[in-house]
């Protein structure tokens, strides 16, 4: 079934708890057995993104670099709400008060939260001295890898809660990242289109 669905079901099956859809291990490595994305997947989604934004709109180098640095750093934030995730286990004393207040795949994965990290980071860069036309493709990065992260969880079978706090999560119609395979070979395919992207950048 495609597009949202009620947040107590998804397909045929009874969506996980919340906070216990991710479980991470020891290295780092993201997925849960309803259908997690890796951590690398999605640094390597939010590059690859990041780089193809950068192309698009005809950035230099070195702004395009910015933004690449951005995308990267944005793909992970999502998973701030996952104490175990590769995020929550550096930065706990952020991570567990809001895995307590919301819940894994909460406030953090909705379209809410990707306003909220660009007045964030733009606000944090102004007060060290940035203009927005200065911070923008940083800012921009975040907010492009963020959303990669975002659409990534959309592809897997539990959801995402992209108009929360309304409770109805969306998923693609498509499952792409059910196969054991499948996952590994999208990341490289994904690592090597944004090299390529990014030389035409140069």
């Amino acid at each position: 079934m495609s597009g949202p669905v009620n947040a107590g079901r998804m397909g045929g099956g009874v969506s996980p708890p919340v906070g216990e859809e991710n479980r991470a291990s020891g290295d780092g490595r993201q997925r849960n057995r309803g259908g997690g994305m890796m951590v690398g997947t999605h640094v390597a989604f939010g590059a690859f993104c990041a780089v193809s934004t950068a192309l698009f709109l005809h950035l230099s180098a070195m702004l395009a670099i910015l933004l690449l640095i951005g995308g990267m750093m944005g793909s992970l934030l999502p998973d701030i709400d996952h104490p175990k995730s590769w995020l929550g286990r550096r930065i706990p004393f952020l991570s567990r008060p809001i895995a307590y207040l919301f819940g894994h795949r909460g406030v953090t994965h909705s379209v809410l939260a990707v306003v909220g990290v660009f007045y964030a980071a733009a606000h944090c860069l102004h007060g060290w001295g940035l203009t927005l036309g200065q911070s923008m493709p940083l800012v921009l990065g975040l907010c492009v890898g963020y959303a990669s992260h975002l659409l990534g969880d959309w592809l897997t079978p539990a959801g995402i809660p992209l108009l929360w706090p309304i409770r109805v999560r969306f998923r693609a119609p498509l499952m792409l990242l059910n196969g054991k395979f499948i996952e590994p070979m999208m990341a490289i395919g994904l690592w090597f289109g944004s090299g390529f992207l990014m030389a035409k950048t140069l």
